[in-house]
């Protein structure tokens, strides 16, 4: 039996009437190596600068077998979800750009293992106040990564990823490792000393896959009076300002 996403974060299908409620932003809707583009303006834009590859994030199915990375796929060796933790679909930066039937589907997708890998940008469409996620097959301090907070274009703060392991400052009680689950605790603005954020970077050190974006105050207008989420599955926004 596996334990659902619901179990342990908000639910990913909310029914929103233009006010802001809790989301969690998965990649369900989307299938095995879909490039992400802008399937889910205008709410969140994510972009990825790969630095020895393409500039592609696109989607790595979990529940895969024999796929490129075994790495990424369940049941899990460690970390501090279950073993048999259902994660799904997870977005990764893409290793290469092959896609012979141009059909915005990579035909083998990988996660990229230069170290470091490259940078997830995720720029939300109003000011958010808390960050939480689950990321799998991150290795420590071999792949240092971390995370900056943006608002306005000014840095917020910015916490290293080895605060999440037990008695760092975010201490979520993550555990690193080849093919290793967790879930990171919300961030709140406040603990950064600030009031909000509107961009964040992911600063990927090396191999891996985020998913669960818990984005308490994301707000999604709904057009007259109702949005089902779960049918968007909730994903990109690029907030333009002039």
């Amino acid at each position: 039996m596996r334990f659902s996403a619901a179990a342990l974060s908000a639910a990913a299908v909310v029914v929103l009437s233009g006010t802001a409620t809790a989301q969690t932003v998965t990649f369900e809707t989307l299938v095995h190596g879909e490039i992400i583009t802008n399937q889910f303006e205008p709410y969140l834009t994510i972009t990825v600068d790969n630095f020895s590859g393409p500039d592609i994030g696109a989607v790595y199915d979990t529940t895969t077998t024999g796929g490129a990375d075994p790495d990424l796929e369940d049941p899990w060796s460690g970390g501090n979800l279950p073993s048999n933790f259902f994660l799904g679909n997870m977005l990764i930066i893409a290793e290469n750009d092959t896609d012979t039937n141009n059909d915005g589907i990579l035909d083998n997708p990988d996660d990229e293992a230069g170290r470091p890998a490259g940078t997830i940008t995720l720029e939300f469409g109003n000011d958010v106040t808390e960050f939480g996620f689950d990321l799998v097959d991150i290795e420590g301090t071999v792949e240092s990564s971390s995370l900056d907070f943006y608002l306005d274009g000014g840095l917020v703060g910015s916490v290293d990823f080895s605060e999440f392991e037990a008695g760092g400052a975010y201490d979520s009680g993550v555990i690193y490792g080849d093919n290793y689950a967790n879930r990171v605790n919300p961030i709140s603005a406040s603990s950064l000393g600030g009031t909000a954020f509107d961009t964040i970077v992911i600063n990927v050190g090396g191999s891996g896959a985020f998913d669960n974006f818990l984005i308490p105050d994301l707000i999604i207008p709904a057009p007259g009076s109702a949005l089902a989420l779960g049918s968007l599955g909730l994903m990109a926004v690029r907030r333009r300002r002039r």
